[in-house]
């Protein structure tokens, strides 16, 4: 069990007293739907995470046994239980850390995966849980030299987690600037910069943190009181689907390889900058940036019914995450592919519920319907749980099914 699967109960605690606070208060910091879109974005990575093996290790462990005739000479020897070189340790990821997420701001291949990130209109402590689910697996390499100092990757993994986890608390519009932690660390302020999309925060403040890195390398930028920040990318996603999510760029990145006529743009466009399009591909296929100077969230309109819908099908899916991280390591490996190839189904077809999409009411049908044919697969144990799910579900979903000609509709598409 990781340090960060230990902390997510802690991190959902955490929302939870946000939204009670945000309704009380009537701050207006969360949208059911877009909380949901990043909570779902979230789940997708853990979940595809226990997948597959860490290329990272892969490479890693083998390198660091061949170094240990160096290690042995100049003589590195880390301990985890030291808490010294633990934090000597986190310093060097953070530092690793800073440079990877620059890169990843400004090479598409890396943006491709990172962007996922930064596609939430609302800026909230669901949006720290958003992350890509690493498909590409390309950060590994910013965290090579960390074989120089002879770190061990179970080290290096702890101090990514607490890399990770000290972040969880700077996705927040309620905690105002914190005078001298602005100078040294990444605070809720400095971080808020990262994720606006204006002109002036675009691709600054890339710290994990320590905010120091971007001051030395001259990428600090405070956040102005005259310049309230506005969140997202400036080529909107438009969907809460998170399948779609981090397809975006790949997908856009793909398309352009196809259309350009140019074969050595076919070939270097992954590498060029952020946003690099060939000509001729973006004159076939416009992709129409966010106008900031009248700026409007993806907020299509659905009906009550629906958004409750959804809501409590993203409690089941995060409770079977949550039992599916505790007890993955008891399941067979086509079991669990099984388990999370249905649960990318479930997420994927909610966040078209929540977009409003036409197809969305054949799309639940069809779930419920393959979730139905699935039972025989089940324990025992499981079965009279899944099959009071699946009829009530049904039910309410027949229900609301019904109705649709009444409900209200305004379907957005991506």
């Amino acid at each position: 069990m990781n340090l960060i699967t230990l902390a997510i109960p802690f991190f959902l605690f955490a929302i939870l007293l946000e939204v009670i606070l945000d309704r009380w208060k009537g701050w207006g910091l969360y949208r059911l739907n877009d909380a949901i879109g990043n909570l779902s974005t979230g789940i997708l990575s853990r979940i595809i995470g226990l997948t597959y093996k860490s290329l990272f290790l892969v490479i890693y462990i083998p390198l660091f046994a061949l170094l240990q005739p160096y290690y042995q000479l100049v003589g590195f020897h880390w301990s985890i239980d030291n808490g010294w070189h633990l934090a000597l340790a986190v310093l060097a990821y953070d530092f690793c850390y800073y440079w990877k997420h620059r890169i990843c701001h400004e090479v598409n291949i890396f943006w491709a995966e990172h962007l996922v990130h930064h596609q939430s209109e609302d800026y909230n402590l669901t949006t720290a849980l958003r992350q890509s689910s690493g498909g590409l697996q390309l950060n590994w390499i910013f965290y090579l030299p960390l074989l120089l100092i002879g770190l061990p990757a179970e080290i290096v993994i702890a101090a990514g987690a607490i890399d990770l986890i000290y972040q969880f608390w700077v996705h927040t519009q309620k905690i105002p600037k914190i005078r001298w932690l602005e100078w040294f660390l990444i605070t809720p302020s400095n971080h808020r910069v990262h994720h606006a999309q204006n002109r002036v925060y675009v691709d600054k403040n890339y710290g994990g943190i320590l905010i120091i890195w971007d001051r030395l390398f001259g990428t600090y930028q405070p956040e102005l009181e005259d310049e309230p920040c506005l969140y997202g990318v400036r080529k909107p996603l438009n969907t809460f689907d998170p399948v779609a999510a981090n397809f975006q760029h790949l997908k856009r990145m793909a398309l352009d390889a196809w259309h350009t006529k140019n074969w050595w743009d076919k070939f270097t466009l992954w590498f060029r900058p952020t946003g690099y399009r060939p000509a001729d591909a973006e004159s076939a296929m416009p992709v129409t940036s966010t106008n900031l100077a009248n700026f409007k969230r993806f907020n299509p309109e659905i009906s009550r019914g629906l958004r409750n819908y959804a809501f409590i099908q993203h409690f089941c899916y995060s409770a079977a995450t949550l039992s599916l991280l505790w007890l993955n390591s008891q399941l067979s490996f086509w079991q669990l592919l099984g388990t999370v190839t249905t649960l990318i189904f479930c997420l994927a077809i909610n966040g078209r519920i929540l977009d409003g999409h036409p197809k969305s009411y054949y799309l639940e049908s069809a779930r419920l319907a393959a979730l139905a044919c699935a039972i025989p697969l089940l324990s025992n144990m499981f079965v009279p749980l899944f099959v009071s799910y699946l009829i009530a579900s049904a039910l309410v979903w027949w229900w609301l099914a019904s109705k649709r000609k009444e409900d209200k509709v305004t379907f957005v598409s991506d």
